[in-house]
């Protein structure tokens, strides 16, 4: 258990923290990754440090889905280069589909297998309470058989470490990304406290489902509750959250072809809005209560919310999202994060069509992805670097 204390001295020490919340959405994981580059090269320049990794920032870094595996590579110690080299070379087998394999109704669309390869090879044995951790890490997810929704930090004062410490990060990091219709969920085997003979099992699915797939929320919650043993101090000087996407894009369908669409793609299409409608959500909540460099723009009735905060009579934390749109608008409407603009040129609907789905694994498509995620890093750090009160 010694190891689990390696970090009690910086998650103790005073002054602002830092946290970094990472979204989900499959192959555009890609996109985030961009943005990181850009903030990786910002703060080694800042700092004069050519080998500076995030976790040397960042105090806490958390993530959903395919941000839970970037974040647990990031926490590690990996560099952003080294997690772009490892998406650019797994996506391709992870999101491969074989002729056998069934379409998502009476089995996952993809085999589980490529990744758990890949997670095994990267993260190997190391657990929750891993030594090798560099930084506070938060994995989210959702318990499916008891329906409790799950947040995993390596604190070891919260309150259910001792009991869950031993968990693989592999493992809760597969079952992060286990989205339903795309991948299967993960077993896992939670020991019961005083009896070494006995476990539970748990089915643990992707926390995208528990209304996660934007983290930055729960983080916040989790810094600040003594549940977590982080217990750290609120404030617009005190705590920094940079929640970063994996590309905004609201999907907008024909009321008649959506009705003549199978019961199965009308659940879907319902689900997939669910998620898009609470990360906006979260977004639009965290602005309310936080100072903002570069708001937002949540939807044509609240604006990028430029009154905000206004549930807080003082701003709880300093919040600042990243993201790139990829919905297809008039041209009169994008504003500098779309991806048209970004790109100085625009997209056709093949192109958008290929960069909404989260499991496209075509070159063209993931090269799109890197370098509009390049451009939008660039773009938010030109107008919202992380502000100098934070600095190490």
């Amino acid at each position: 258990m010694a190891q689990a204390y390696h970090l009690q001295e910086r998650f103790e020490r005073p002054g602002p923290k830092r946290i970094l919340a990472l979204d989900g959405g499959g192959v555009r994981g890609l996109l985030t990754v961009g943005m990181l580059a850009q903030l990786e090269a910002h703060l080694r320049q800042r700092y004069n440090k050519p080998d500076m990794r995030l976790c040397e920032y960042f105090d806490l870094i958390g993530g959903t889905s395919t941000g839970s595996i970037i974040a647990t590579g990031l926490a590690l110690g990996m560099s952003v280069a080294d997690i772009s080299a490892l998406y650019k070379t797994v996506i391709p087998k992870v999101f491969k589909r074989w002729w056998l394999q069934g379409m998502g109704v009476f089995a996952p669309m993809f085999v589980a297998g490529p990744l758990t390869k890949a997670l095994k090879a990267e993260f190997e044995g190391r657990t929750l309470e891993s030594g090798d951790l560099k930084c506070g890490l938060a994995i989210h997810c959702k318990r499916i058989d008891t329906g409790s929704a799950w947040i995993l930090v390596n604190h070891p004062r919260w309150k259910y470490f001792s009991q869950n410490s031993g968990f693989r990060l592999r493992d809760i990091v597969q079952a992060s990304a286990a989205a339903p219709h795309y991948f299967k969920g993960v077993m896992l085997r939670l020991p019961v406290p005083g009896d070494a003979d006995r476990s539970i099992d748990a089915f643990v699915i992707d926390g995208g489902v528990a209304g996660y797939n934007n983290p930055a929320m729960e983080l916040a919650l989790a810094a600040t509750d003594p549940a977590y043993g982080f217990n750290w101090k609120s404030g617009k000087d005190n705590l920094y959250i940079l929640s970063l996407g994996t590309g905004f894009f609201r999907e907008r369908l024909n009321a008649r072809q959506y009705a003549r669409k199978t019961f199965v793609g009308q659940t879907l299409n319902a689900l997939r809005g669910m998620i898009h409608d609470v990360s906006l959500q979260q977004i639009a909540y965290m602005q309310s209560i936080s100072e903002t460099q570069k708001h937002w723009f949540i939807n044509t009735e609240k604006g990028d919310q430029p009154t905000a905060p206004y549930l807080a009579t003082e701003p709880v934390l300093h919040f600042q999202r990243y993201d790139a749109r990829i919905e297809q608008v008039d041209a009169d409407k994008r504003l500098p994060e779309h991806a048209q603009k970004l790109l100085n040129r625009e997209l056709d609907d093949a192109e958008i069509k290929c960069l909404a789905e989260i499991t496209n694994s075509q070159e063209a498509n993931l090269a799109l992805l890197d370098d509009i995620g390049h451009r939008a890093g660039a773009y938010f750090l030109s107008v919202a670097a992380p502000p100098a009160k934070f600095d190490v």
